[in-house]
């Protein structure tokens, strides 16, 4: 969460503007989803463990300057292993309940689900898919450049527009937030990447199955 949702007020218009904006995003998700297939395999627990899993490690967070939060999303491995329409919906479960936990306003939950889940969500997936096309299909072109650089690339475009949504919305200083905030960034969105790929190292080797955006017959195959 690149802001304290809590602390900053969200002008009206920017709470109607991203309340339209979730709620096509959602709709289009649950009309994607695969909803008959996903509900008669494992993966539904899966995703029920992912969503308490990211609900704990939004927990974890650290406040800069009063009113910026960093903690560790999270919401790009949760896209790789789940897919795409799966992960936004799983990713707005996380948003509201962590609202309800922290007391965050009603009106800034459709922003936080914006920046936190499907920004990161739609930049993870949309680098996988150019690691697919321009690479070769190889097991280690998967860890390293989906399941780790595309988090990284994830979380600093979720960064860079929390940043940019905490100065237009809440009227902070822009070097205020550049200097306090910014810098950051590259540290965590390390972590977020090294989290991430190990994680999902873990499942693709020994629970393939589980991550939907992993191949067997592409990256595996020798022939």
């Amino acid at each position: 969460m690149p802001m304290d949702a809590a602390a900053v007020a969200v002008p009206a218009g920017w709470a109607a503007g991203t309340l339209l904006l979730a709620c096509a995003i959602l709709a289009w998700a649950a009309s994607r989803a695969p909803w008959r297939r996903f509900a008669s395999s494992e993966a539904v627990h899966v995703w029920y463990g992912s969503i308490f899993a990211l609900v704990l490690l939004w927990s974890v967070r650290a406040v800069v300057a009063d009113v910026v939060v960093i903690h560790l999303l999270g919401t790009a491995g949760f896209a790789l292993a789940s897919g795409g329409p799966l992960a936004l919906i799983g990713g707005a479960c996380v948003v509201v309940i962590v609202a309800l936990v922290q007391g965050t306003p009603l009106a800034n939950v459709p922003l936080v689900f914006l920046l936190s889940v499907a920004l990161p969500v739609a930049v993870a997936l949309a680098f996988l898919r150019a690691t697919q096309r321009r690479l070769p299909p190889n097991f280690f072109v998967y860890v390293f450049g989906g399941a780790f650089l595309g988090p990284a690339l994830a979380y600093g475009a979720a960064g860079l527009a929390g940043a940019a949504a905490l100065v237009l919305t809440d009227g902070a200083a822009a070097h205020v937030v550049l200097g306090d905030y910014v810098p950051f960034l590259l540290n965590l969105a390390f972590a977020e990447a090294t989290l991430t790929g190990m994680v999902l190292t873990l499942l693709v080797v020994y629970r393939p199955a589980w991550v939907t955006t992993f191949d067997d017959g592409r990256y595996l195959d020798r022939r």
